[in-house]
């Protein structure tokens, strides 16, 4: 995974910081510090993930049949979690905005993925 790198973590850091400033001035924090946590929050998430899969002997960028599911739930689940919970250590946001949050924004990321993966851009729906 590109993220796995340091041009990566940088990389993260830099669009965290374009995309995600309009939220936080909405909310009265710092905008760029918020950003750089969440930036850093979602290279962190990737990093269990990645280390459980090459342990089991999984290829970078592939899935386990025997553990398909798991994986394929998790690989689109960790990045939210990792920034959902940075997100909570500045923000007081409730638990069951953080879990809902999780669990809808993981199915819509599936179901993207799958809109993607028939449209062509894809080359695998997980």
């Amino acid at each position: 995974m590109p993220l796995a790198t340091w041009p990566g973590v940088i990389l993260a850091q830099y669009l965290e910081t374009l995309f995600d400033l309009s939220a936080p001035l909405l909310i009265g924090h710092s905008s760029i510090l918020l950003a750089v946590i969440l930036g850093t929050a979602y290279c962190l998430a990737e990093l269990p993930n990645s280390f459980m899969k090459r342990r089991l002997g999984i290829k970078e960028g592939k899935t386990s049949d025997r553990y398909k599911w798991f994986f394929v739930i998790l690989d689109q689940a960790d990045s939210a979690i990792g920034c959902l919970l940075a997100y909570r250590l500045v923000i007081p946001v409730s638990w069951t905005l953080v879990v809902l949050t999780i669990v809808f924004g993981t199915v819509i990321h599936l179901a993207l993925n799958v809109l993607l993966y028939v449209a062509g851009v894809r080359k695998n729906p997980f």
